[in-house]
């Protein structure tokens, strides 16, 4: 069988096997396997991952912010249910623990059937699922994170729908040394999605960003934003505050990453021209 989204950017998928679907009461949840690709999520006939892109995504989502965070323990991931970025984080030894909060706890039983890292997130002491709707989570929630993590919903339009700021929202639950990641819902050539991301990430005190290629996503090209309370976290740092990410380049030690390197830092901080001009228009 073959899939695509139904939008005006698309990935466009042949011979895909099913491997299971699960109908559970608040969504369809459907995974298959591609030839070249591996294993495929979609949810409700959206791409949640393709099993050799989600590096790509995931560990900008979570390394690039912990390079500003000298040391990260207490991690808050908002959806994620793939449990890709729950695996990064946990790959530092610092880190105490990784609460997720996702509102199907299927999709984390099937991660955990077909995938080895979903397994060992489960069977991690430091780890715990909330299964709770994240809106009403986080306005309910009183602790604080080291690292937040939006792997969710549209920060931008669902701030703008509710009358309330989300930006805001996530970076009231942070230590004050704390970073948070989110990974715009749209690609760059939305510039309506774009410039009213920009526009209410710019009221919080201090941010950087990061062009990420997100190519199951429509679109491809994504814009990353960090934020804070913390000014360690600008754009023109060039090596990671991060104690261990320094550590992996000062001693040379491999990091356990497919694409990440600490030490590229300055390159994944560049920001082209064409988003640049997106700036000047807010």
């Amino acid at each position: 069988m073959f899939y695509y989204e139904k939008e005006p950017i698309s990935i466009y998928l042949q011979n895909l096997e099913k491997l299971a679907t699960i109908n559970s009461s608040k969504q369809t949840i459907e995974l298959f396997n591609h030839i070249y690709l591996g294993k495929v999520l979609i949810i409700n006939g959206e791409i949640q991952h393709i099993e050799k892109y989600q590096s790509l995504y995931h560990e900008m989502l979570v390394h690039l912010p912990i390079a500003f965070i000298p040391n990260v323990k207490n991690v808050l991931i908002i959806g994620g249910g793939s449990l890709f970025a729950a695996f990064e984080a946990l790959k530092y030894s610092s880190v105490e623990s990784v609460t997720l909060c996702d509102h199907d706890h299927y999709v984390l039983d099937l991660m955990a059937k077909y995938y080895s890292h979903a397994k060992y997130v489960l069977q991690s002491p430091k780890f715990m699922l909330i299964e709770k709707d994240a809106h009403d989570f986080l306005i309910e929630d009183f602790g604080t994170y080291d690292l937040i993590i939006n792997d969710c919903f549209n920060l931008a339009m669902e701030g703008k729908r509710k009358k309330i700021s989300y930006y805001n929202i996530l970076s009231s639950h942070l230590t004050p040394t704390g970073a948070c990641s989110d990974i715009t819902y749209r690609h760059i050539f939305d510039e309506a999605t774009m410039q009213l991301t920009l526009e209410q990430v710019s009221r919080e005190s201090y941010r950087a960003y990061s062009l990420v290629t997100v190519p199951e996503y429509p679109g491809i090209l994504h814009l990353q934003v960090i934020w804070g309370k913390s000014d360690k976290i600008r754009s023109d740092i060039s090596i990671p505050v991060n104690d261990i990410q320094r550590d992996g380049i000062m001693k040379k030690k491999p990091f356990n990453t497919e694409f990440y390197m600490p030490s590229c830092l300055p390159y994944y901080l560049h920001i082209p021209n064409y988003v640049k001009k997106l700036f000047n228009k807010i």
